[in-house]
């Protein structure tokens, strides 16, 4: 079930983005901050966040933080997305995926951009993307880092 976040999801969240093992201390930090801002305010609309809870056990499985990109017009980021690594492989980050798409799409959304590390350790991130249809738009080579490229994924939710 994907539904609103809640303030009681905020630890679980946590420990999902730290259990990853993909992001740096200061990432952790960022995602947090967005998860913050969508608990303090939950009807700000900067960043949409929702949580997948298993049925059976009505545990916190994974989450999706998106947004309006500023200055467009239906031009939207995919900012976060994280699964329990120990339950990965089960259909649930695309199931949030899609969640996303339909929303912003009924909403008048006509873009999604996301941007993720070159790093060989986001290879499984980077082909995810490409299962859910997003196509790699530009690389920018050592945007974070040397060493560390920035990928930038794009799709197009109508037809031009």
């Amino acid at each position: 079930m994907i539904r609103e976040l809640i303030k009681k999801d905020r630890k679980n969240l946590r420990s999902i983005i730290v259990d990853t093992n993909h992001f740096n201390e200061d990432e952790v930090d960022v995602a947090m901050e967005l998860i913050d801002a969508s608990l303090k305010d939950p009807k700000q609309k900067d960043y949409i966040v929702k949580v997948y809870v298993n049925d059976d056990n009505e545990l916190v499985a994974g989450y999706i933080c998106y947004g309006k990109r500023p200055l467009t017009e239906s031009t939207y980021d995919l900012y976060w997305i994280a699964v329990d690594p120990k339950i990965h492989g089960k259909g649930i980050g695309k199931q949030l995926v899609k969640y996303m798409e339909e929303d912003l799409k009924a909403g008048g959304g006509n873009l999604i951009l996301i941007e993720t590390s070159g790093k060989a350790e986001y290879e499984g991130e980077r082909r995810f993307y490409e299962k859910c249809g997003y196509k790699t738009q530009t690389v920018i080579k050592d945007f974070y880092r040397s060493g560390d490229d920035l990928f930038v994924f794009c799709k197009y939710l109508r037809e031009l």
